[in-house]
């Protein structure tokens, strides 16, 4: 519910056009990059100099003066610099090429004096590829997609060099790679985490090939073909590829210790709403055959109808998202503009049930075994044309977190949730029942919900309350959320219902360009806690052979590590003084909810995270239990590669005269920091690996521990619900 806000409409209609000119810019730049890596090399330049052609020239001067514009009128100062580097970024990484649009077999990589050293390595993008150049122990040159064939995460960073007896780590989960590019260890396999028949030689980085020539290193991205010609040696250019590695250091927060983004989020979106405004015109136009469009873009297929919906989608929610009262976006002229009925029908898509090659609902046990293992491909993690398809079948029939009934208490209290491009209403009625409704028009958000007309003026949608937490739907079909809940009764002793918002910093929403799948996956798993969250590993006890994430009682460290930071040992200390047993009464709860799957009493020095039975219902929305308070954390997708940590805190009202009101609020404070800090560190490691998921390259066929067992059961449903997710590339899709 929370809106970015720009002052004038002025500035925001320059920050719109300019986002429109990247639309542009995108365009020109896919077509450059078909043709050679030449010309890739020249518009990449022209783009990071901000001078040298005339299309990028103006938007640089534009840009420059709509930033000098935003930082006169009061806002939070930025440096054009950050927002230029963003603005080029994302030109980058909106050009995507399939590998028959590879214009040549050989590309420019690096030069030998990067890397003239064993142990030496560089990163570099080659379009979408990220690889790392490495000088091998023997002396000899290698090249590898830097893709970790676990979960996907680069594996090397930047420009470094590494020694044979260090191996270089994952930074998601800890996989250990040498120079030459095999896997040497993956934490748990010694312990059977992975199965009997795990090998890691199978796990190894893909291996790209690669050869010197002189000053120059350079890589074959597809098999030689008979007419191939050899690589020319006085080709004389800087390698473009690393200075977009770099470029994509400073702008994404996952290279930069977790911070987050430091752009202005009014920015961002405006940015995006223009931009997809003429992205949107030209998918119209290639449909329609629209003058100005060469023969090559006309498309008539069914991709570009499901891409259609996603980016109109994409575009009500960034419009959603960022404006406030005084300056509205009429979406309705923005949909006459690019050529679209106001009432647009949905794409005609093909059922995912009714291809025999699909599988999916009829899939055999043995099959549905084999997903406890192997993971789903990558192509799946920020497809444009495969989201419009998550929405019908995994997002709109999935129940989302809205708020607490605490929230809206007396009649005429509302509040809403924007997802998908949709607003969803949540309303306490004069009867004092809570009522949902769907915003039927983006164009009458203003003036919603209108307690004058039938059902506020709203579409009614379906609503359920669990513990008293509130959740909407757009199906009315499918199950309530008593019959989904996994382990619910070990809830029933906390009393939620009772429970008051914790407002300030117990309340927070974080934008990130990053598909919701990644992150939620993300969630499901401790696997990566000893990698990614030192914090958490110093505080509570973490077990090895868990079987998933989902109700599994973490306890407190006890005697607490020597190594805890002020914040982490003020939370042991305010734990353990506010205690109503011992530890040895909570080691006997813990073995009653390990038998009985419910609890007789709250637990005083443990946590656990709530949320549905993965395999049943795909909702990435969790309650996180701690003696002190409760934290909801959901992730609303807005896009392909758009969501929305939403993030709420809860807790019974302390009473002012008890000798422990001030310990239980040092408690839920320091408690709420330690969970923002860990927050950011899942952000860092969630921004480079959708860099690394872009790869159109990557073949090889991830694993899943013991650990990742709710992962393996999300993933289940996914493939069960959009069955052609369970091919290694996206031909299927492209083809119908």
């Amino acid at each position: 519910m929370n809106h970015i806000k720009i002052k004038s409409e002025t500035l925001n209609k320059l920050f719109i056009n300019i986002g429109q000119q990247q639309g542009e810019i995108v365009y020109r730049g896919r077509k450059l990059a078909q043709k050679s890596q030449k010309n890739w090399d020249e518009f990449i330049t022209t783009l990071l100099e901000g001078k040298g052609n005339p299309q990028i020239g103006k938007v640089y001067q534009d840009l420059s003066l709509a930033v000098e514009q935003y930082n006169q009128e009061g806002q939070n100062p930025v440096a054009f610099e950050v927002v230029y580097h963003y603005f080029v970024a994302k030109i980058i990484r909106l050009i995507n090429l399939n590998p028959a649009d590879f214009p040549h077999q050989w590309y420019l990589a690096c030069k030998t004096e990067d890397i003239s050293h064993p142990g030496d390595f560089i990163t570099l993008k080659l379009f979408q590829e990220p690889l790392v150049i490495v000088h091998q122990e023997d002396g000899t040159i290698g090249c590898f997609l830097n893709v970790c064939t676990h979960r996907q995460s680069p594996v090397f960073e930047g420009k470094g060099c590494a020694s044979r007896n260090k191996k270089v780590l994952c930074p998601y989960h800890g996989w250990a790679f040498d120079l030459d590019g095999n896997c040497q260890n993956a934490p748990g396999a010694s312990r059977g985490e992975f199965g009997s028949n795990f090998d890691l030689n199978l796990y190894g980085l893909q291996e790209i090939e690669v050869k010197q020539d002189g000053e120059y290193i350079f890589v074959k991205l597809l098999p030689t073909k008979p007419e191939e010609n050899e690589t020319k040696r006085d080709y004389n250019s800087e390698n473009i590829g690393v200075a977009i590695a770099n470029l994509l250091d400073q702008v994404s927060p996952g290279y930069a210790e977790g911070k987050s983004a430091s752009l202005p989020e009014a920015i961002r979106l405006w940015l995006k709403i223009g931009y997809l405004e003429k992205e949107l015109t030209f998918l119209v136009a290639s449909l329609n055959h629209s003058p100005g469009i060469i023969s090559e873009d006309v498309n008539y297929s069914q991709e570009t109808e499901l891409l259609i919906e996603s980016l109109v989608r994409e575009l009500k929610q960034a419009i959603l998202m960022v404006e406030n009262q005084e300056l509205t976006v009429n979406f309705g002229e923005i949909l006459e503009r690019i050529g679209l009925p106001q009432e647009m029908e949905k794409p005609t898509k093909f059922n995912p049930f009714e291809d025999s090659e699909l599988g999916g609902e009829n899939d055999s046990e043995d099959e549905l075994a084999q997903l406890n293992t192997e993971p789903l491909p990558i192509w799946i993690y920020g497809d444009t044309a495969l989201f419009t398809l998550e929405i019908d079948h995994l997002i709109a029939p999935t129940w989302q977190f809205v708020c607490h009934i605490n929230e809206v208490p007396e009649a005429g209290n509302f509040t809403w949730l924007d997802i998908i491009g949709e607003r969803a209403y949540v309303i306490r009625t004069n009867e004092g029942e809570l009522f949902a409704g769907r915003l039927k028009h983006l164009d009458e958000r203003n003036n919603s919900p209108n307690f004058s007309l039938p059902n506020y003026g709203l579409e009614p949608i379906d609503i359920d309350i669990f513990y008293g937490f509130v959740f909407i739907r757009f199906s009315w079909e499918g199950a309530r959320l008593k019959e989904l809940w996994y382990q619910a009764d070990l809830l029933k002793p906390y009393n939620l219902e009772a429970m008051q918002p914790i407002n300030g910093l117990g309340r927070y929403d974080i934008n990130v360009e990053v598909d919701y799948k990644l992150l939620w996956e993300n969630f499901l798993e401790d696997y990566h806690f000893p990698m990614m969250h030192k914090g958490l590993t110093r505080r509570f006890k973490l077990s090895s052979d868990c079987e998933g994430i989902n109700g599994m009682i973490i306890p407190m460290k006890d005697p607490p590590s020597p190594y805890l930071n002020p914040t982490e040992r003020k939370y042991y200390d305010c734990a353990k003084s506010l205690g109503r047993h011992s530890w040895e009464h909570e080691t006997k709860l813990q073995e009653i909810a390990a038998q009985t799957q419910s609890l007789p009493e709250t637990l005083c020095y443990s946590a656990f995270c709530s949320m549905s039975s993965q395999e049943e219902m795909p909702m990435p929305f969790s309650l996180s239990i701690f003696p002190e308070h409760v934290q909801t954390f959901s992730i609303v997708p807005g896009g392909a590669r758009e969501s929305r940590f939403h993030v709420r805190s809860y807790a019974h009202p302390v009473d002012p005269n008890s000798p422990h009101s001030q310990t239980i609020k040092d408690a839920q404070l320091a408690n709420i920091q330690l969970l923002i800090e860990s927050l950011h560190e899942d952000i860092r490691v969630n921004y480079i690996t959708q860099d690394s998921v872009s790869s159109i390259l990557f073949e090889k066929k991830g694993i899943f521990s013991i650990a990742e067992l709710d992962v393996a059961k999300f993933q289940q449903a996914i493939r069960l619900k959009l069955p052609m997710t369970k091919f290694q590339n996206r031909t299927f899709l492209v083809n119908h």
